[in-house]
């Protein structure tokens, strides 16, 4: 028997491994699935589509565009979904009752990568013909990706219904609040997670998540935020820019459906002292200076926020100080102060 050398061995065990590890795959003489995609693929088997372009980039596109519709909806849509659930399991991290298992190598997979598809387990194999044009396969093996949608349904079910029930009986507190809304924010992941199950597995159509959907928790959520009062007490130099930042953090507090007192009375009051300080030197800046602080009942403050930036013009104080009250305006309504305040809210699930 012919003996082959030890590193021929090696070499050949190396190649062997590295290829079986690359994805996507290009393949050198023309695959079937080019032209009949069922006799290699299945569809009792494999959810796939196949695409073609001028280029790679535009080819893989092109496959995960058809793949996404496959599922009713799109790219923008499912990556939008991948990096909320990301997001989810980010805010979940030091809760000691809520942990994702299942979920963790999804989230991996959205951090990491730099084409987020929105999708699991998908497999990509590239074709580029003689003539140029790239054709992309991109598939879904419906067993192996069925499974993992059904884990971490499941998952998400639990903790959902753990959040439920510790937020019984729905009262107007923060602690309550925010279960509800975690919640909530979990069960629109999870709705569309099993719309995707249920085209991978049609058996699964008349088995949806014991809590409903997340439009029933909203239902919640509203309830609880409706029986929350925030006052609103500004403190400012100039009286338009009181009316401004009231208005401003009233339509933020609104829009998380709590109600709103702009005279300064409720279940909870939002103190701010907002103040702007001119400065001229080669331009002319204004520099704003926003401390707030959100007080119980016994004027105790549960949550704070300070910040302070500058804004210049080249030659126009009164542009300059425009600019800065445009930016602390923003920050309220959709910069830091509304990112610490959620953040803070997610901090109360314990």
């Amino acid at each position: 028997m012919m003996k082959i050398p030890l590193v021929l061995l090696i070499a050949a065990c190396y190649l062997l491994f590295a290829n079986c590890g690359t994805t996507p795959q290009q393949t050198q003489s023309m695959p079937a699935w080019v032209n009949n995609l069922e006799s290699v693929y299945p569809s009792r088997d494999w959810v796939a589509v196949v695409a073609s372009g001028n280029s790679q980039g535009a080819a893989e596109l092109a496959a995960m565009n058809l793949l996404a519709r496959v599922f009713r909806t799109d790219i923008a849509a499912l990556t939008q979904m991948s990096q909320n659930f990301s997001q989810i399991i980010d805010n979940s991290q030091g809760s000691r009752s809520i942990t994702f298992n299942e979920a963790q190598n999804f989230s991996q997979e959205v951090q990491t990568t730099t084409n987020v598809q929105g999708l699991i387990g998908v497999q990509i194999d590239v074709y580029r013909s003689p003539n140029g044009e790239v054709f992309v396969n991109a598939r879904m093996n419906r067993r192996e990706c069925a499974a993992r949608y059904s884990g971490m349904i499941r998952e998400n079910t639990a903790i959902i219904e753990r959040l439920l029930t510790s937020a019984q009986p729905i009262q107007g507190s923060f602690d309550i609040y925010a279960k509800l809304a975690f919640a909530h924010s979990l069960a629109q992941v999870t709705d569309n997670f099993q719309n995707i199950l249920e085209v991978l597995d049609s058996t699964t159509v008349n088995r949806k998540p014991s809590y409903g959907t997340a439009n029933a928790i909203r239902t919640k959520l509203l309830e609880c935020a409706n029986l929350i009062t925030i006052g609103i007490a500004i403190n400012t130099e100039q009286e338009a820019d009181r009316i401004l930042f009231t208005r401003a953090i009233g339509s933020f507090f609104r829009d998380l459906g709590f109600r709103v007192n702009e005279l300064g009375t409720g279940n909870y009051t939002l103190k701010a002292n907002i103040r702007f300080e001119t400065i001229t030197q080669s331009v002319i800046s204004c520099r704003y200076f926003l401390d707030a602080a959100l007080e119980n009942r016994n004027g105790t403050a549960i949550f704070s926020f300070t910040e302070d930036d500058r804004k210049a013009h080249h030659n126009n104080a009164s542009e300059a100080r425009r600019l800065a009250v445009r930016a602390a305006e923003t920050s309220i309504k959709e910069g830091q102060f509304a990112k610490e305040f959620n953040t803070w809210i997610n901090s109360l699930i314990n």
